[in-house]
């Protein structure tokens, strides 16, 4: 019998760590799936002044390292301290989606920082286990 484990991969794009600026993520390679949930998750989130905002997109590229731009209907803003987004990805490696994904952060205001990581769970594996 096959459990998760062999039918999910998990990649980080942000590792844990506080941010204060706006940041790109690691690229993740997505051959061999055919769908992707990037995973949001957000430690303490400064909203002192009321004016910072951490905005999480994807983007995509041929080739992992050049070419990066972002994917239409991908924003998840965290607006609090715990809090937890997910975007959603489907057709990987079908032509509708450039190989390689990144998490991308924008923040704005007077003293943005978040503490946060997010990370990609390959799912619709072409071959498993995948682990």
């Amino acid at each position: 019998m096959k459990s998760v484990y062999d039918a999910i991969k998990f990649l980080a794009s942000f590792v844990p760590n506080a941010r204060t600026a706006s940041e790109d993520g690691g690229a993740v390679d997505t051959v061999g799936f055919g769908s992707a949930a990037l995973v949001i998750s957000a430690g303490t989130v400064d909203t002192a002044d009321g004016d910072e905002s951490y905005v999480f997109h994807v983007e995509e590229s041929d080739d992992g390292s050049t070419g990066w731009e972002p994917i239409s209907d991908t924003e998840v803003e965290i607006t609090e301290t715990d809090e937890v987004g997910l975007i959603r990805l489907e057709g990987l490696n079908t032509g509708d989606r450039k190989r390689y994904l990144r998490a991308s952060l924008v923040v704005g205001g007077t003293t943005p920082s978040i503490a946060c990581s997010a990370v990609f769970a390959l799912g619709r594996a072409f071959n498993e286990p995948v682990n």
